[in-house]
């Protein structure tokens, strides 16, 4: 059987209260938002960093999702998903699904997690893309008997049980790893030998430069040449995972800071 998820599933808007009303601020209602989701570990949320009082929620658009339903991130970016433990409010950027009883909340939360991109294709907008509740209400979900929902989610969790007990593992390795390069490293340069001399890095260093000092955010582009930032320099190589772009124009302007192939780039701030 195949059902939309506004079939089975309440959907609760978001919404934000005046941020200059004190009063609406600093309560005991729990209040989410897409920045607090990306910062989770597991699914799982019972508080969250901000709070609003009651007034400040009946003063507002946003709503309380019952327990136990599945909080989405609907832009900003679309995805970010959460099973909320607790009555919990969220801002706009987000929308709430309360399943119904043909319909185990846990189930519902895999499912969003595997279709986050075609959720992502529904998204409309030309600065970033957001889910409208009407094509959220219209995404269709396969919905078997509730008691095969819940074998399925039984045999998920145990495999994802699995994978983060490797990736734990992968982890602890890959510390024991790096703590053991550092080792040789900081032995290698204080185990120093006779003939070995102490100079100034200008020295035998042709230029010395630091790259741009000011705001960049009306700089960037959303393509172009890559404008690296302290978080795209990591121990031994350049990422340019979240890197952002500026035109030729500026680029030129930035000369001074040019990196070329095999200078050195160290994270001076930050």
């Amino acid at each position: 059987m195949v059902k939309t998820l506004g079939e089975v599933a309440n959907v609760v808007n978001g919404g934000t209260p005046k941020s200059k009303v004190n009063e609406y601020w600093g309560g005991e209602v729990n209040w989410l938002t897409p920045k607090d989701m990306g910062k989770m570990a597991g699914k799982y949320i019972n508080t969250t960093p901000r709070k609003i009082t009651e007034l400040g929620l009946a003063k507002s658009s946003a709503k309380l999702a019952n327990p136990m339903s599945v909080i989405m991130s609907t832009r900003a970016p679309i995805g970010h998903l959460a099973i909320n433990q607790v009555p919990m409010a969220f801002n706009q950027g987000c929308r709430g699904l309360e399943p119904s009883s043909d319909l185990d909340v846990h189930f519902l939360y895999y499912f969003l997690d595997a279709n986050v991109a075609a959720l992502n294709e529904l998204g409309t907008g030309a600065t970033f893309r957001e889910l409208s509740a009407k094509a959220l209400k219209s995404f269709q979900i396969p919905l078997p008997p509730l008691a095969e929902q819940k074998r399925i989610v039984a045999v998920l969790d145990q495999a994802f049980a699995g994978i983060e007990q490797a990736l734990a593992a992968a982890r602890k390795n890959l510390a024991n790893a790096r703590e053991l390069f550092e080792t040789t490293l900081n032995a290698t340069f204080t185990q120093k030998g006779e003939d070995w001399v102490e100079k100034a890095l200008v020295e035998f260093c042709e230029k010395i430069t630091v790259g741009h000092v000011g705001s960049m955010a009306a700089k960037y582009k959303e393509t172009g040449i890559p404008f690296l930032r302290s978080q795209n320099v990591r121990p031994f190589r350049i990422t340019l995972e979240g890197v952002k772009f500026i035109d030729e124009e500026f680029n030129l302007f930035l000369k001074k800071s040019l990196l070329k192939p095999g200078y050195v780039a160290i994270v001076r701030t930050g």
